[in-house]
């Protein structure tokens, strides 16, 4: 089942992003709090403390103590800049990528994204389903270089990353039922939908997994 976290610890962290403006939400995407009482970032934190050597936090921490938080070199340059200033920190040789509005997201699910050449990059797809990003992913430091690259050209896209690394990207596919635990949070409407399904759920090792 896809709801039953890792059995083995992963000793390299785990790093939340959890910067950018939430236009689109209009209030801080982090903070906000889901039917069990914990925010978002809270909710993406537990469930990488299930598995992961340690939390990292990238951008503010909204009021969660306790955990390093790395802020942008380069202002404004959006995920891909959170993660230059991620691979650039020297904490480790690799790390998980999460974003902090993906709060379906069972545990044994995203552990699926170990997989792979160490140094380069690991991330989902869905062919043909425009819902499925980039992000989560794994990252070696080893992509470091062409992460900077990108930005230095103005390219502030996880996808074009992705492109650029080629073989050393490996990709994961999804199932057709698993494409909604990866339901990103960008306005009130998906909040509330969200909101429900855990509702709905609550008790269900399927939706929380953590």
């Amino acid at each position: 089942m896809i709801s039953r976290a890792p059995e083995r610890p992963w000793p390299h962290p785990g790093a939340i992003l959890c910067g950018g403006r939430s236009e689109r939400m209009g209030v801080p995407k982090a903070g906000m709090l889901l039917p069990d009482g914990r925010s978002m970032l809270e909710r993406t934190r537990d469930m990488l403390e299930s598995f992961c050597g340690r939390v990292l936090l990238l951008g503010d921490a909204h009021g969660v103590a306790g955990h390093q938080c790395i802020k942008d070199l380069r202002p404004d340059a959006g995920p891909l800049g959170a993660i230059e200033s991620l691979l650039e920190s020297g904490i480790a040789s690799q790390y998980l990528v999460v974003p902090c509005d993906l709060p379906l997201l069972p545990a044994a699910l995203l552990a699926r994204l170990l997989a792979g050449d160490e140094d380069g990059m690991t991330c989902f797809e869905a062919p043909g389903d425009e819902r499925i990003g980039v992000l989560p992913c794994r990252i070696g430091t080893e992509c470091l270089d062409e992460v900077r690259d990108l930005l230095d050209a103005g390219e502030g896209s996880v996808s074009r990353l992705v492109d650029r690394l080629g073989p050393d990207a490996t990709r994961i596919p999804l199932a057709a039922r698993e494409i909604d635990l990866l339901m990103n949070v960008n306005t009130p409407e998906d909040f509330e939908r969200v909101c429900r399904l855990m509702r709905r759920d609550s008790g269900s090792d399927d939706i929380e997994g953590t």
